[in-house]
């Protein structure tokens, strides 16, 4: 960080703000985002248009195939489809360096890497926290996460209300559910310390797997485990064990598992930063913003553990 630091500083080598966001500077702000984020750098990011990504689903056919005669006329019964549209929604945030500041004897490249460094920061949580919980019916603005888009089926209760405790048969049973190969195993660092004590009582050693960007991360059944900040240790659930009613007022926590091959994050609009028109002698603005959704083909190619105590 302190190497993409010292970039961002030299490219930030004007006065004037509206004079010193040039192209390269999205890369490298783009690059602090992936930061030590290996969940950010391996789930699939394509590019899109239009207005949202259409998916076509099939419902398959009422009639089974089966053996026949070699006279009999086949059954005929066809599958239906159903088309569904993942809308891109746009993320944001905007920051400000003051004049005050300045007139202080800061350095202003100093002073707007900053700021351009912690609003970044802020911005991957908040996105990565949308790949997770976000909800559409609750908030039109934002697009629907993993725990919305996960088929009811593929939601694995780890006990009732009060939540249980992990174990490797729970782990095989939402590997086993995800139809498909999957290849992301995401949880909180407290679920990841209860799969490596599960793994350390049957195995001496805790295999690992190296993933795009360089790192290294356990793995279960060669399936690396990546950690995400915004899974948390609060999720609170109803009596059925499965149903998420609070992620801040309760002890318990999830998991989910993920087919990168048809679940992605398609961007309209990748991650970008602009220098907005100077209004006051107060302050300089910039905001950084993305338009994207998180892309679901097939809602039993991602599978979800709730209730981990």
């Amino acid at each position: 960080m302190l190497d993409l630091k010292r970039e961002l500083i030299r490219s930030l080598s004007e006065s004037d703000i509206t004079a010193i966001i040039p192209k390269e500077v999205d890369k490298i702000i783009e690059s602090m985002v992936e930061h030590r984020n290996p969940l950010r750098q391996n789930l699939p990011r394509k590019p899109g248009s239009g207005a949202g990504v259409p998916v076509n689903r099939r419902t398959g056919a009422g009639t089974e195939p089966t053996f026949y005669s070699d006279t009999d006329p086949f059954d005929e019964s066809t599958g239906s489809y159903s088309q569904v549209v993942f809308t891109y929604k746009t993320i944001g945030c905007q920051g400000k360096v003051t004049r005050k500041a300045q007139a202080i004897g800061a350095n202003y490249a100093d002073l707007l890497a900053n700021e351009m460094e912690e609003r970044s920061q802020e911005f991957r949580d908040k996105e990565e926290w949308g790949y997770f919980w976000g909800s559409v019916s609750t908030d039109p603005k934002q697009f629907d996460g993993l725990n919305v888009l996960t088929h009811d089926d593929n939601r694995i209760a780890a006990g009732d209300a009060a939540g249980g405790s992990l174990t490797l048969d729970m782990l095989d049973q939402v590997v086993d559910a995800v139809r498909g190969t999957p290849d992301m195993i995401i949880c909180s660092k407290r679920t990841r310390r209860r799969i490596r004590a599960l793994l350390q009582t049957q195995q001496r050693f805790v295999n690992t797997t190296k993933v795009k960007g360089g790192f290294e991360l356990m793995s279960y059944n060669d399936i690396p485990i990546y950690v995400s900040n915004q899974i948390p240790d609060t999720i609170q659930v109803d009596t059925d064990g499965k149903t998420i009613v609070s992620i801040t007022a309760g002890t318990l926590s999830a998991l989910f598992i993920v087919d990168t091959e048809k679940v992605y994050v398609s961007e309209l609009t990748p991650l970008t930063v602009k220098p907005l028109a100077k209004t006051s002698s107060q302050y300089d603005l910039f905001d950084i913003y993305a338009d994207e959704v998180l892309v679901v083909r097939n809602p039993y190619a991602c599978a979800e553990i709730v209730g981990i105590a």
